[in-house]
């Protein structure tokens, strides 16, 4: 739980840092006959930023945006001459919800990204004007919509976001 101490009112500088929370290795299923892609990428991040946060003692927090999410294809099950690209993708959009059912927190887009290409990895542009910090109180949850064609084999991936934290 983030938590407020009298650091806050004894008026301490602000001070900025990064967290990062990986993106564990996952697969997109492959279909040899083409066919549009419906809920796409699962990213798997709880933004659970808690414990690291405790970690460094770092006092009252004002702010948590997103402010890097990166993903690659990894080499799992890729076998030689296979070269797995994100080509089959249009675009993916990332969003954060509050997990309390009588929250006032609305779901927003806080990542995207549009036609990747044909390369093993690409970073999203953000909207790092999107404070988390209310939605980890809150205990947050990232979803994702993409769209594309499924590949023609199955592709893996992993990935990494970086959370900037800003401490009071």
């Amino acid at each position: 739980m983030l938590w407020v101490s009298l650091a806050l009112l004894a008026g301490c500088g602000v001070a900025d840092f990064e967290v990062e929370q990986e993106v564990p290795e996952q697969r997109i299923l492959g279909n040899s006959l083409p066919q549009p892609i419906g809920e796409l990428l699962p990213i798997p991040l709880d933004i659970d930023i808690t414990a690291e946060l405790e970690a460094m003692d770092t006092g009252p927090i004002d702010r948590i945006v997103l402010s890097e999410l990166r993903l690659e294809i990894t080499d799992t099950e890729r076998p030689a001459g296979d070269t797995d690209t994100w080509e089959f993708v249009t675009s993916i959009q990332v969003f954060v919800r509050s997990t309390k059912p009588d929250t006032n927190l609305p779901r927003y887009e806080i990542a995207k990204k549009d036609f990747p290409g044909s390369v093993d990895s690409f970073t999203f542009s953000v909207d790092a004007s999107i404070d988390l910090e209310p939605y980890i109180e809150e205990g947050a949850v990232v979803d994702t919509v993409g769209r594309g064609n499924v590949p023609a084999d199955d592709v893996w991936y992993r990935g990494q976001a970086v959370f900037t934290v800003r401490a009071l």
